[in-house]
């Protein structure tokens, strides 16, 4: 072969360069995030009530935003007090051009807000195309520490054992501890007290700042150089006055001080939230390290150091960045090797175990990854699990190509394969691009897979055009024909060859063909219904949870975090009584409280689970004053709350009224409540289904107004009895304390009180009941919309099965979509629903369309790229059976496979039409000749690909059921395959019409 030396040379300097660019690859064990085209536009309306804000401000603003060209999806939530604006823009929007005009936009309508409304503002749509983190330091590792002693011995132990000797380590900016309490000054008054002597809260306020000290700024002045700040500094001139002997007022010549009218103590500030993992105090360390770092070193070395302290108090690995990063990875790097060990395995068998042989193909396959690898660099990919799969499913189709063209090149030494080759890898490719029209719940998946193996197969038609046949030449491989003796095989060759070349004439006769394609008809058609057959409703089902008990807990309204967490510390008592129970895991917050109880695997094989829901049961009904609920484990859980209950399914209504909306919503709850099998009924704001309920004060302002008394005056009176103030910080044994304002009525000022007592309102004290009234209600504060729609749930429980349940719902959404009027919806928002509409089954017709333009391009003609296109819906019967038969899940998996199979079926037929084509004689004869050339590396080529699925089988469905699925689907469509190509193909083929001018000839 010319050239086959500078052909080699130029593709060594391509394969060292790949070889240089592969650590700077972009690895990591998720997708890079696709940023930037997310906006949020913000504001606040003091005092103002959710219907009142959404009313006033968010209807406007969304009207104004939804006509921005470039705009794809508005959403909103109006609050007490705010709003939000979610604005999602379209995948091809200019997103600096769409900001900068809904800034003008807001610019334009703020003058026709109201006034009390805040200026609003538009932030997000950032666009980060780094290959790195943005971030100046990285959280690699975080320690738990758990022991049975205060948060401040916790901190104390982990400061003194570990956080100085890790943050030695280099590599490492800091290390933060988290999860103890801090301490604060608080300065306890008597609000009735303090007004005998004129004397409110604020002037505590004032008086501790300025004992504090105060910077600010006066001003600028000019001078010779320019304009100068002006500051102001503010501190005591006596630092060693005690802080309880701080003046406070001047009344009548007499100075009165702190410590004459209340009383400073140094107390632990009670937490806002509490997190314990089996009922142990837990405080984190959280080890940091510089942006450029080696993650995996760093975190090595820190893990070295934490071992070799000699701890006093259980610490526990919780995060740690390095192991997330490279465990999947490494799961995919053992896979993609074991893959490529069976196929070059299978190489070297195939080739009669010649070293040769392997060395060719296998040089080949580096060359093409190692290119590629400069793509992968040019075209900033990110290799993730998904990417890295690509690669693995890829490397069959690679030394596919590799095969076939080193077979023709030995045998003919000249390129024609490379027809054939081309047309296989572009029809490949043209069935990956639909990926790119699928909805977005298959395309998040698939968007990556597919670009890596169109770079791959792209990349390896050069290298099958110019390196594959430069390496046969060096090596000297020949495949010439000589003789082969008699035996068993040459034997059976020779009748199949009889038999098939009789069965290509005889589908030639119209009869019979159509007899044939029927045939095919009625059995692809059986297929396809097995396969509707097994499938649910839903065939993107989520995985399966591990069964865990999740005990959740709420304080009526009043109640705080800390008494709720004495009454979760009985629970936790009982829980540590088993054994059985690998973890549980409490948070308790301002929102309620929640333990999620983990079982031994041992355990999970028997009843305990359900022994255990039945005691915790039977514990928190004794425990009062809070509202408690279970679920996880059996069907329906427990709940003595309305608002606790569990509910697993939902059905989203929406539209433009929400007068409306309510009334559909009670329509279809009334309905639902016929089925004997529907429990746990609820009407609830999605997102929100736990609002509170609040007291209001309404003002009578008629009798306000004729006793001369203002809202303030009210409020301030309030505020002084009820409400802690916290103000500056102050220096105290060489560390900073907050000081928190705390009048002594807060705990004993209730409900009762403030409708039948006096408060002080400036000179004089008034009762709040003459002038208001205070009710209870329930706290609609947060009313959600979409699209300008208006959304509620209706949310329940079904008892029945999963496949029962999806079809009960989707005939209540059908029939109530279809009565609804325009403008209102209802969709299934169970977990893990979506909303098919079936588009990605039509893609593969368009998968269809693109190889058959592709081939007909390369063949020019139609008949034959027909003849192949027509191999898809047949190759698809083997599909079909396989998911009927093992019953695994469809899923994302199943629909790659699908894809994956229409290229690699396509891909058989192309080779036997090629070769077919070079003969450059017609009729069943020289068909069969052309089959029999290239049936072994059509088989070769589908035993590879079959082989490197094998790996993907290794951890079965529920650990990836998305590679189990694609390795299934395509392991049993590529396995009966070779039907459809060894019988269908003749019979769509018209050889016999071109048989007739060669006779006459």
């Amino acid at each position: 072969m010319k050239h086959s030396f500078s052909i080699l040379l130029v593709s060594c300097v391509l394969m060292v360069i790949g070889a240089a660019l592969v650590p700077q690859l972009d690895i990591s064990n998720k997708p890079r995030p696709e940023q930037g085209k997310t906006l949020t536009i913000s504001y606040r309306w003091k005092n103002a009530s959710a219907k009142v804000v959404e009313q006033n401000v968010t209807s406007r603003i969304e009207a104004m935003v939804s006509s921005v060209r470039g705009v794809e999806k508005v959403s909103s939530v109006s609050r007490f007090g705010n709003g939000r604006i979610t604005v999602e823009l379209k995948p091809k929007a200019d997103v600096s051009a769409t900001k900068f005009e809904i800034a003008s936009i807001l610019r334009q309508i703020r003058g026709k807000l109201p006034e009390s409304v805040s200026y609003p503002t538009v932030s997000g749509g950032e666009v980060s195309t780094a290959l790195g983190d943005d971030n100046e330091v990285k959280l690699i590792l975080t320690y738990m520490l758990n022991a049975d002693m205060s948060g401040e011995q916790m901190r104390q132990i982990a400061e003194k054992e570990a956080k100085y000797a890790v943050e030695r380590i280099e590599g490492v900016h800091h290390v933060d501890i988290t999860g103890t309490v801090s301490h604060y000054m608080e300065v306890e008054y008597d609000a009735e007290q303090l007004a005998l002597y004129g004397i409110g809260s604020s002037d505590i306020i004032d008086a501790i700042r300025n004992f504090s000290g105060r910077e600010d700024v006066l001003g600028e002045v000019l001078t010779e150089n320019g304009k100068v700040v002006v500051p102001l500094l503010l501190s005591s001139k006596e630092e060693r006055r005690r802080f309880e002997q701080m003046p406070l007022k001047n009344i009548d010549g007499k100075i009165v001080y702190l410590n004459n009218l209340a009383s400073c103590y140094i107390r632990e500030r009670k937490p806002g939230s509490y997190y314990r993992v089996n009922g142990m105090n837990t405080i984190y360390i959280n080890v940091y390290a510089d942006k450029d770092v080696n993650v995996v070193g760093v975190s090595d070395k820190v893990k070295r150091v934490m071992e070799s302290s000699a701890f006093t108090i259980h610490a526990s690995l919780s995060y740690d960045r390095a192991e997330e990063q490279m465990k999947e990875f490494r799961t995919l790097v053992l896979r993609s090797s074991l893959t490529l060990v069976i196929l070059l395995m299978f190489v070297w068998m195939c080739g009669g175990f010649k070293w040769r042989y392997l060395t060719v193909i296998t040089v080949s396959l580096l060359a093409n990854i190692l290119i590629a690898v400069m793509f992968y660099r040019l075209f900033d990919i990110r290799l993730h699990p998904f990417s890295m799969a690509g690669i693995t499913v890829s490397l069959g189709i690679i030394i596919d190509s590799a095969i076939v063209m080193a077979d023709h090149y030995a045998y003919y030494r000249d390129r024609r394969a490379f027809t054939g080759i081309l047309a296989a890898m572009l029809t490949t490719v043209g069935a990956l691009t639909v990926v790119f029209w699928l909805p977005d719940y298959l395309r998040h998946d698939l968007r990556d897979f597919s670009v890596v193996v169109m770079i791959n197969l792209l990349v390896a038609v050069s290298v099958a055009l110019f390196f594959t046949p430069a390496l046969v030449s060096q090596f000297g491989l020949t495949r010439k024909k000589t003789f082969v003796p008699r035996n068993l095989h040459t034997r059976f060759v020779v009748w199949f060859s009889r038999w098939y070349s009789c069965y290509v004439a005889m589908v030639q006769r119209r009869w019979v063909r159509c007899t044939v394609l029927l045939v095919f008809a009625a059995i692809f058609a059986s297929s396809l219904k097995l396969f509707v057959d097994c499938l649910d409703t839903n065939t993107f089902r989520p995985k399966e949870k591990e069964i865990k008990l999740y005990i959740r807990a709420k304080m009526p309204i009043g109640g705080s975090v800390q008494e709720l967490n004495d009454k979760v510390r009985e629970v936790e008592a009982l829980l540590s009584k088993f054994k059985e129970i690998k973890r549980y895991e409490t948070s308790i917050r301002h929102s309620g409280a929640s333990i999620v109880v983990e079982f031994k695997d041992e355990a999970l094989a028997t009843g305990f689970p359900y022994l255990l829901e039945s005691r915790v049961i039977g514990k928190v009904i004794t425990i009062g004053g809070a509202d408690w609920a279970t679920s996880g484990v059996s069907d329906r859980g427990f709940s003595n709350s309305l608002n606790l209950q569990y509910r697993a399914n939902s059905i989203e209504i929406a539209g433009y009224d929400y007068e409306r909306l309510f009334r559909f919503a009670e329509d279809m709850l009334r309905e639902m409540q016929n089925n004997r099998r529907v429990a746990d009924l609820a009407i609830v704001t999605p997102g929100h289904e736990e609002q509170e309920d609040e007291f209001f004060m309404e003002y009578d302002h008629g009798m306000m107004a004729a006793d001369s008394v203002s809202p303030y005056e009210v409020h301030s009176s309030l505020q002084s009895l009820l409400a802690d103030r916290e103000t500056e910080k102050i220096d105290i044994g060489g560390r900073q304390m907050a000081v928190v304002v705390h009048p002594a009525s807060v705990n004993s000022f209730d409900l009762w009180q403030m409708g039948n007592s006096y408060v002080n309102t400036g000179e004089r004290q008034m009762r709040p009941s003459g002038f208001m009234d205070i009710s209870r209600r329930k706290a609609k504060n947060i009313i959600p919309r979409d699209n300008q729609e208006y959304v509620l749930r209706v949310a329940f429980n079904v008892l029945g099965s999963y496949t029962y349940t999806s079809r009960y719902i989707k005939d209540i959404t059908e029939r109530y979509n279809n009565m609804f009027p325009v403008g209102f919806r209802c969709l299934d928002k169970t977990y893990g629903a979506y909303d098919d509409d079936g588009t990605q089954y039509w893609l593969i017709g368009l998968v269809a369309v693109i190889v058959f333009f592709i081939l007909a391009i390369l063949f020019e003609s139609l008949l034959r790229s027909l003849a192949v296109t027509l191999l898809i819906p047949v190759s698809f019967i083997g599909l079909f059976v396989t998911y009927y038969v093992t019953g695994v899940p469809f899923g994302t998996g199943g629909f790659a496979a699908m894809v994956l199979l229409a290229g690699l079926t396509v891909n058989a037929g192309i080779y036997i039409v090629c070769q077919y084509g070079i003969q450059r004689k017609h009729g069943p004869k020289y068909f069969v000749t052309a089959f029999n050339h290239k049936i072994i590396p059509i088989m070769l080529t589908v035993l590879s690909t079959v082989l490197g699925m094998i790996p993907f089988l290794i951890d079965g469905p529920d650990e990836q059921p998305f590679w189990f699925s694609l390795a299934v689907g395509t392991i049993g469509g590529l396995s009966l395959s070779i039907v459809p190509i060894v019988i269908f193909l003749p019979v769509v083929m018209k050889l016999g019409v071109l048989v007739r001018p060669d006779v006459h000839r």
